[in-house]
């Protein structure tokens, strides 16, 4: 069984409490924090940059889970590692050189992983296995708010849970999680999982709730 993990997304944080809400974070030992990079052409909306993900670090020892939804990853992969990044995901759609840009990502001792949007199939996983560290299935359509959970997406995750066995790669689910989509991508076999609308709107409070759906225990030994 892999670890099972939750990663807050800052980017459905209250920026003007950004500190605040990062010592509620670490009081309630959550295990990573999602940072979304977007770039206004791959999605439409545009966030954080490797001058945030420097500002962050110096403010938390929570890991950084960094989303990368840009085009053209690889303009761009050497910054965020200097910047702190702890884990980079690329999108399989953004680039034509997935290979080199994990290949980059793990040269550097960070670890990579590879987004499937809800229209991609796993299917190219297969030939880049080796490098994967995590494979970040989204639940919605990227880079756009109030959208709905796809259940469509509850089948791949079983099936990139039969593609990587007993492989030490972690399933990662992204999109409209809550206290009932964590439950079933839980059952799916995804063990991270990322929430930032549904976190924010009560910090600890459903922080808790969703350790406790998860089975995460308050205080890691």
């Amino acid at each position: 069984m892999r670890k099972v993990q939750l990663a807050p997304s800052v980017f459905g944080a209250d920026i003007v409490n950004l500190k605040e809400e990062l010592k509620i974070m670490e009081q309630n030992n959550v295990d990573l924090l999602h940072v979304d990079v977007m770039d206004g052409a791959f999605v439409n909306r545009i966030a954080f940059g490797s001058d945030h993900i420097r500002m962050l670090k110096k403010h938390t020892n929570i890991p950084l889970d960094v989303h990368m939804m840009i085009e053209r990853p690889e303009r761009y992969i050497d910054s965020f590692i200097d910047a702190g990044a702890d884990i980079i995901s690329i999108h399989q759609e953004s680039t034509v050189m997935l290979e080199h840009c994990l290949q980059v990502i793990k040269n550097k001792g960070r670890l990579a992983g590879v987004v499937l949007s809800p229209a991609t199939t796993p299917e190219c996983l297969r030939y880049i296995m080796n490098l994967v560290d995590m494979v970040l299935i989204m639940t919605v359509n990227p880079g756009e708010g109030k959208q709905t959970f796809m259940k469509s997406m509850l089948p791949k995750i079983r099936e990139v849970k039969e593609m990587i066995q007993d492989k030490n790669i972690d399933i990662e689910v992204d999109g409209s999680i809550d206290e009932e989509t964590a439950a079933i991508c839980l059952s799916a076999g995804a063990n991270i999982f990322v929430s930032g609308g549904y976190i924010f709107t009560d910090t600890e409070k459903n922080i808790s709730i969703l350790q406790k759906i998860l089975n995460i225990p308050k205080k890691h030994i």
